[in-house]
């Protein structure tokens, strides 16, 4: 199978990134499950303290996981009383996750360790190149948004 030049770069930029992802994935995964959690468990955790209770189609959104998906991780945080819903008191056939206490307690002590393992990860880039990354990926992000 014949690929251009231009194909060819593009597919090693993808499987760098990928590579790189998978890479903080695992250590994220790693940290979690140490702390009797799953990856999708902290990520729903991670994004109600650092942006508040929310509905659980948003905190879907936010994370590109389906509704169905959103509602079976948060039914097992409910079940490990990290989370509770609650209805919306502007529209009722909305549901708002938010932290309880033992969640929040969870949540502060594992957000500094994953903040410690994201720093290790970026190490290897000086300040600029870290600045310099980020520019060219939120190039790629907003030139290749989702219609």
């Amino acid at each position: 199978m014949m690929t251009d030049v231009r194909t060819k770069h593009a597919i090693t930029i993808w499987e760098k990134l990928f590579h790189t992802y998978e890479k903080y994935r695992k250590m994220q995964v790693k940290t979690v499950f140490e702390h009797h959690l799953t990856g999708p468990q902290y990520s729903v955790l991670e994004v109600l303290f650092s942006a508040g209770p929310m509905p659980l189609k948003k905190i879907g959104e936010r994370l590109y996981v389906s509704g169905a998906n959103i509602t079976c991780v948060v039914d097992n945080l409910e079940k490990e009383e990290l989370v509770r819903r609650v209805p919306s008191s502007d529209d009722r056939r909305i549901i708002i996750a938010e932290l309880t206490n033992k969640g929040r307690e969870k949540i502060e002590k594992l957000f500094p360790l994953q903040a410690q393992n994201i720093l290790k990860m970026t190490e290897a880039l000086s300040h600029e190149e870290q600045d310099e990354l980020m520019k060219l990926l939120n190039k790629l992000d907003t030139e290749n948004k989702e219609e």
